[in-house]
């Protein structure tokens, strides 16, 4: 004899987190487990099987799917094919309305009611009122099981009239399947109804061994099972020929529904008007298209996706229903909206409690129109750093999906758009300081569509990528050579006219407004002026550009004393060692652009402490291989020169900048000689020849900003004949 007090604990390794259909199952067999045989019986996830903790052993527990289970009665009247109207497969209804069985008493009460409301058509309800009307009627008469199915397959709009969640397609259908027929039908291929005990088929058990415990059976029968399990679809590669069938375990397709029930609890409150049904479902939310290997562009405007939950510690069907009843997640207090906002909130631990991981299913078009329930990958919970950074950026690519939906919005929009959707959920999902680098690269990106398409941009209000927080330097940074030039390029700014407001370096990207935060507009669009110049993907080009811009407007209106473009702090300049490997060109100028322009964008003022400059290693090494730069660099200062025996003031002349970028080397180490000798300097360099492109790049380098050290050590290689000979400059 069992003991009806031991708790036995079964793998159920028939029931898997994938796909939706296995999940489904597992949570109808606590749910029917747990109403009909043990109210005590508990369920989690553990190594991608489900275990149930229960006083039943194996054998009473198939023994209870077999001669005590009581289906749930699940009727859709107001659809069509639902088994209630002339043209209809009545197959599997008229024999549960026949049968005599305790276990189908609940069912034939159901049906009864059901009968009496479609008793005066004809034909099913068409869409829309008389459909509604059913709906209506079911909902004020069926109550217990029947009124949760009904909960699940469908919630009330905002204006009171039904919308349908994803999951259980158009309100207990998808397309041509009606999924209650099928169930009634199931049934009746896995019990005998003329029976007064209604006893399970030959068939059934090894059928239900096969559901529960994968043990081989060959009983499969055809039909379909809808988008719940795509891998039994059927059709072209489907098996060894040119087409396969379909074979689908009765067990999995009702047990599947058994579970969908369970979703009920989630659907109490009403869709609002501007959102899909899907979202008044436990822990669904609108399509991202962006976090798996196929997603596309159709897949954004589907029908949504649905976040399924697994839990580690054992829990009761109870507690599991009200877990889902409160199926919601929170970003920043209001509910997740999106799959990105499902990843955010995952990263936040914004989730009900108890909750260890997420199966991501989207329910989108594959195979032809079909729709499927595809898992999209599986997701910690668990807390991640930096998450609150992304809450600064967050809503300008929502705002940006916006502008990329609008049927005149050109396709690049809509390229960047999920090129910043993706590297938003890779920053929620992985949390890696690359991702939140990419993620500021392709919000630049985006800038530079938008000033491609300068009237678009300007009719639709778009506005340039907000300005994120310095906190974000401590999370991208990298030690590379191009990171550190980039940042020297980026962390600049300096004055357009005498006395003006700070104008930082993006403004030769982007036509920005007085106040940065907007785009500066005209009658054509957007005001793109002379100013912009340095817009394009030639990092050297785009260097000059700079330079000869902010070189205009320090002619128009400087003293003579400052050239106007330096680093807003000593630490965000480049060291010597990056400056060389840009002239040697061992760097990639392409990433360098790339971050830089991801890095413009940050407010460098608002860093509350200066981060520790990192030590040189060319202070260990000569300064040999610089002597041209040197030579340029210091003939262009951005201040006073700090010397050990005072200060030097060393003013700027153009020229030398503008030879560089002729191409004319020897003239422009000409140009800066003289200046270095009129401020008192003694350059030991006099003469110099180099290539047109060393004449550019070394053009391109003087937009870089340099750390106060660094100027120092070149002045002194410069002015001071009694350094050591391994401190001088290479004069090669």
């Amino acid at each position: 004899m069992t003991d009806s007090s031991q708790v036995h604990i079964h793998r159920l390794t028939g029931c898997r987190p994938t796909p939706l259909a296995h999940y489904l199952k597992a949570l109808g067999v606590l749910r029917l487990v747990s109403e009909q045989a043990d109210g005590r019986a508990r369920g989690w996830w553990m190594d991608e099987s489900f275990l149930l903790a229960t006083r039943l052993d194996r054998v009473r527990l198939e023994t209870f799917f077999l001669e005590n289970y009581s289906p749930t009665p699940l009727l859709t009247p107001w659809n069509g094919g639902s088994g209630f109207y002339p043209k209809d497969n009545k197959t599997g209804l008229e024999a549960i309305a026949g049968s005599s069985a305790d276990r189908f008493e609940a069912y034939r009460i159901a049906l009864a009611h059901a009968k009496q409301i479609v008793a005066n058509l004809d034909a099913k309800p068409d869409k829309g009122d008389a459909k509604n009307s059913v709906i209506r009627e079911c909902r004020r008469v069926w109550r217990g099981p029947a009124f949760l199915w009904i909960e699940a397959a469908m919630a009330l709009g905002s204006d009171g009239d039904p919308a349908f969640p994803a999951m259980l397609g158009t309100g207990g259908n998808d397309g041509r399947l009606e999924f209650a027929t099928n169930f009634m039908l199931r049934l009746h291929s896995m019990f005998d109804l003329t029976s007064d005990l209604g006893l399970p088929n030959p068939s059934t058990s090894p059928q239900l061994k096969m559901a529960l415990w994968e043990s081989p059976s060959p009983a499969l029968e055809g039909g379909a099972i809808g988008q719940f399990l795509p891998g039994a679809a059927g059709g072209p590669n489907g098996t060894s020929g040119f087409s396969g069938g379909i074979g689908v375990n009765p067990w999995d397709y009702v047990l599947m529904l058994e579970g969908a029930v369970l979703f009920a609890a989630g659907l109490a409150r009403r869709a609002q008007a501007n959102a899909l049904p899907q979202a008044a479902a436990p822990f669904a939310v609108r399509s991202s298209g962006s976090g798996y290997g196929s997603a596309g562009d159709s897949d954004v405007g589907g029908r949504g996706e649905q976040w399924m939950p697994l839990w580690s510690q054992p829990s009761t069907c109870d507690e599991l229903a009200g877990l889902l009843r409160e199926g919601r997640s929170q970003i920043n207090g209001k509910a997740a909206a999106r799959g990105t906002d499902m990843a955010r909130a995952i990263a936040r631990m914004g989730v009900a409690r108890g909750i260890h991981q997420f199966e991501r299913y989207g329910y989108i078009e594959r195979n032809g129109l079909s729709n499927l329930a595809v898992p999209l990958g599986r997701f910690d919970v668990r807390p991640r750093p930096s998450q609150r950074l992304l809450d600064e950026v967050a809503p300008w690519v929502d705002r940006l999906r916006q502008v990329a939906a609008d049927k005149q919005a050109p396709q690049s929009l809509a390229r960047v758009h999920r090129a910043c959707e993706l590297a938003l959920f890779n920053c929620a999902t992985r949390a890696a300081g690359a991702d939140f680098l990419q993620l500021l690269m392709a919000m630049a990106d985006a800038e530079d569509q938008m000033v491609a398409s300068p009237r678009f941009s300007a009719e639709k209000n778009c506005a340039p990528a907000p300005r994120p927080s310095p906190q974000w330097l401590d999370v991208v940074e990298q030690d590379s050579h191009e990171y550190r030039l980039a940042l020297a390029l980026a962390a600049q700014q300096g004055s357009m006219e005498p006395k003006s407001t700070p104008a930082p370096v993006r403004l030769h990207w982007l036509p920005l407004a007085a106040n940065g935060h907007r785009f500066a507009k005209g009658e054509s669009g957007l005001a793109i002026g002379p100013e912009q110049a340095a817009i394009g993907g030639d990092l050297v080009r785009a260097a000059i550009s700079v330079v000869d811009r902010r070189l205009l407007a320090f002619q128009r209106g400087a003293s003579g004393e400052l050239m106007p473009l330096k680093p807003i702090r000593d630490c965000y300049g480049a060291g010597l060692d990056d400056i060389r490997a840009f002239l040697d060109q061992r760097t990639d100028d392409g990433r360098i652009l790339g971050y830089a322009r991801a890095l413009m964008a940050i407010r460098f003022h608002d860093r509350s402490q200066t981060p520790a400059v990192k030590a040189n290693q060319l202070d260990r090494h000569p300064l040999g291989g610089l002597a041209l730069y040197g030579i340029c660099r210091l003939a262009m200062p951005v201040g006073d020169l700090g010397l050990p025996n005072g200060k030097v003031l060393v003013r700027c002349n153009p020229m030398l900048f503008h030879r560089l970028r002729a191409g004319d080397v020897a003239g422009a180490i000409r140009t800066g000689c003289r200046q270095l000798s009129n401020a008192g300097l003694r350059p030991k360099l006099q003469l110099a020849i180099g290539s047109q492109s060393l004449g550019r790049r070394l053009a391109a380098s003087l937009a870089f900003g340099l750390r106060f050290n660094e100027w120092t050590r070149l002045a002194l290689g410069l002015a001071d004949p009694h350094l050591p000979a391994s401190e001088q400059l290479d004069e090669q």
